[in-house]
């Protein structure tokens, strides 16, 4: 990695100073949810009769399909573990890694 490389990159929130960051993918986890419990319904309500299980069995390749699909073409976004603010303006530095559960345990806030 240059200088120039390094300054590009981020190495702390510009929002709060933290200088642990984290990277994920930038698609909403309700979305995803969603999608795995229609698939889920779909397919207990196919499989229960032997005429149309194959059906069901179709759904879930589909779906299977779709987060493959998905988990390709959907960026990732650099997040703070301390105020959770979210940088896609900025390319992924590749120091960070994905979320480290006890990383964001030394972070949350207690209410």
């Amino acid at each position: 990695m240059t200088a120039d490389d390094s300054e590009k990159f981020l190495t702390q929130c510009p929002d709060c100073g933290c200088r642990d960051l984290f990277i994920r993918k930038d698609f909403p986890q309700k979305l995803g949810l969603a999608i795995v419990v229609v698939a889920a319904i779909a397919f207990l309500a196919l499989a229960a009769k032997r005429e149309t299980f194959y059906l069901g069995a179709w759904v879930l390749v589909v779906a299977a399909a779709i987060d493959a699909i998905l988990y390709a073409i959907v960026p990732k976004v650099t997040v703070c573990y301390r105020c959770r603010a979210e940088f896609r303006d900025r390319p992924i530095n590749p120091e960070h890694e994905g979320f480290e559960l006890a990383v964001g345990e030394k972070y949350r806030q207690h209410s």
